[in-house]
């Protein structure tokens, strides 16, 4: 990593390292039941187990060819560019333009795995972001298409609608019928680096499975229950901007015009414990 690495950098370095809990949420019964959600605000993580990094890129490479995958859909762009409000170092930097064909900007690594992970990231949302009703998926932590072949929503996804972040969970109540929970996780601080971390143990048929989220140090949110699809791979990480509502293909009239969605993100890193 560059000698001119950011107090933020530094800071999401250290939380990677240091928010490693082991102590996940009480957990439900197995697959079937009813999942339960909480939001704190008030709770820090502390340190007492060890984890292996599986994945980590602070794209001081200059490109994203960590990723196993990059997607476009429209005319948005990936680069790589110097960090925002005054940091030092390179940040991924995803745009939307508001076009009225452009929906998607994201990387993506392979599925990892099933178990107990720790997935850490910074983001950036700019002061001038325009808050809307509209949903943007931010991260999210995808499946595959259903036994009808039919595609779904993300089992786990971080979201920006309103000007509040808000973590959503989803799982199977039948072959084809999904059950969603939304988590609140606060209101967002625009021109702000957030440092992020998401402790995941996936479901599987038999375990429940739990999800603690920490923001700049602190749960603000958890899940215990079934988190995911319980397919034949465990979901894949993705990053970026994702706005669905703006996908022409679903036929939803919005207004175009106006400024692009853009966003920063850097300092990922995944651990298994």
């Amino acid at each position: 990593m560059s000698a001119r690495i950011s107090a933020r950098r530094a800071a999401g370095t250290a939380l990677a390292a240091a928010l490693l809990t082991g102590t996940l949420a009480a957990p439900a019964a197995v697959a079937g039941t009813t999942a339960t959600t909480t939001a704190t605000t008030a709770t820090t993580a502390t340190v007492t187990t060890t984890a292996a990094t599986v994945f980590a890129d602070d794209f001081e490479s200059g490109t994203v060819s960590r990723w196993t995958r990059q997607r476009i859909d429209g005319n948005g762009t990936i680069t790589v560019t110097g960090a925002p409000a005054g940091g030092s170092g390179l940040a991924a930097r995803f745009s939307v333009p508001n076009d009225g064909a452009s929906y998607r900007s994201e990387v993506a690594v392979n599925a990892l795995g099933w178990g107990s992970y720790r997935f850490a990231l910074a983001d950036y949302l700019p002061a001038d972001w325009v808050q809307t009703s509209t949903e943007t998926i931010v991260a999210q932590w995808h499946g595959y298409p259903l036994s009808d072949g039919s595609d779904t929503k993300p089992p786990i996804a971080l979201t920006v609608k309103d000007g509040s972040w808000r973590l959503k969970v989803h799982w199977l109540t039948g072959p084809t019928t999904v059950a969603e929970a939304v988590i609140p996780l606060g209101t967002v601080q625009f021109g702000h680096w957030n440092q992020w971390a998401f402790d995941i143990t996936w479901s599987t048929d038999s375990t429940p499975g739990s999800i603690t989220v920490y923001r700049d140090g602190v749960q603000v949110g958890t899940h215990s229950g079934l988190n995911n699809y319980h397919q034949n791979q465990a979901p894949y990480f993705k990053t970026g901007i994702y706005r669905a509502n703006w996908n022409p293909a679903k036929g939803i009239p919005y207004p175009t015009g106006g400024p692009d969605v853009v966003l920063y993100s850097d300092s990922v890193v995944v651990t298994q414990y």
